[in-house]
């Protein structure tokens, strides 16, 4: 794993009864240094998210450990792990979380900023041969979806896969005992640093929450998660909260009226609507927000893909007790 010596320790204290060793590897410095790292990507025929995940210290201490002959497969979680080449004939299986070229795809698409827009451009590129690259080392390979089964089968016809479906715990993420607190409330959770997220945020404070704010004055909305940037949290004040990271994202959902997923690019399926449909919270999502999980508009969750039509639905959760009951 790459990290420090707190994340070993942490590591070690959770899961060092189940497993035989850990490894620690100092993170490449493209890691610590990101703009850096972009910068130097630009001039390699390699994409930023493979350089910032390969490490020769990683390679050498991987060689070390199957040069033991006691491992029968290797399982790498996203194609930018799975790009480190293996001696002898050992069973690969690699989990692929999202489709990471296509999610860059949608980036360079919905971004507004010129520069940006061509940095994704260059990433989708090049994370586009990398990724079909490192699938073709594999033996079996993973998704989330049928989604983004289809995508990669267009270039991968015949390599073995499973869909494996996000799902999460339901002891933990269970309905409060309690309405909520702030029923004309709405409620967003994710890792903010992540570009899909805070975009979707953007895009909500810019054309959604307006709207919805005539109708409902009272309306609040409570962004949740880690890394918000600053853009972001320049945003906050009386009716929106931006929290940064929290330990515990279920008490801001529990209280809350609604769920709101306005989202224009990822790929993979979101956690974060399974999560809201086990605390039985009512979501409003866009089509890519809830792409690849089994909902139907109009009886497990609401859908609207333009500004308008997404606080129209928002605004209906808020007013509509029966749409709320019917939702969960």
């Amino acid at each position: 794993m790459y990290g420090h010596q707190d994340d070993l320790a942490a590591f070690q204290n959770e899961f060092e009864s189940i497993l035989e060793e850990i490894c620690l590897i100092p993170e490449p410095w493209s890691r610590r240094w990101k703009r850096l790292g972009q910068l130097y990507s630009l001039f390699t025929p390699f994409s930023y998210s493979t350089i910032c995940c390969f490490n020769k210290q990683m390679q050498i201490k991987l060689e070390q450990l199957l040069s033991s002959n006691k491992y029968d497969v290797i399982h790498s979680e996203f194609p930018f792990m799975g790009q480190y080449p293996s001696a002898g004939r050992i069973t690969r299986i690699l989990d692929t979380h999202n489709v990471e070229y296509d999610n860059f795809r949608r980036m360079a698409l919905k971004t507004r900023h010129p520069l940006r827009r061509w940095f994704y451009q260059m990433e989708y590129r090049k994370l586009y041969r990398e990724e079909i690259q490192a699938l073709k080392k594999q033996d079996l390979f993973l998704t989330t979806s049928h989604e983004d089964l289809a995508i990669f089968r267009k270039d991968i016809p015949d390599l073995p896969a499973h869909i494996v479906p996000n799902g999460v715990d339901t002891g933990y993420f269970h309905p409060s005992d309690h309405p909520p607190s702030e029923p004309a409330s709405l409620v967003f959770t994710g890792m903010m640093g992540y570009t899909p997220n805070h975009d979707g945020m953007h895009w909500f404070l810019d054309e959604i929450f307006p709207l919805i704010l005539r109708q409902v004055p009272e309306a609040k909305v409570y962004i949740v998660g880690n890394r918000p940037p600053a853009d972001l949290q320049r945003r906050a004040g009386d009716r929106v909260v931006v929290t940064g990271f929290v330990d515990d994202v279920r008490p801001w959902v529990w209280k809350s009226g609604v769920f709101v997923v306005p989202l224009r690019m990822g790929s993979g399926t979101r956690l974060k609507v399974v999560e809201a449909l086990a605390m039985k919270k009512p979501v409003v999502s866009t089509t890519i927000g809830c792409e690849g999980i089994d909902v139907e508009h109009g009886r497990s969750i609401l859908i609207a893909d333009d500004a308008e039509a997404f606080a129209g639905e928002v605004v209906r959760l808020i007013r509509e007790r029966k749409l709320r009951e019917q939702l969960v």
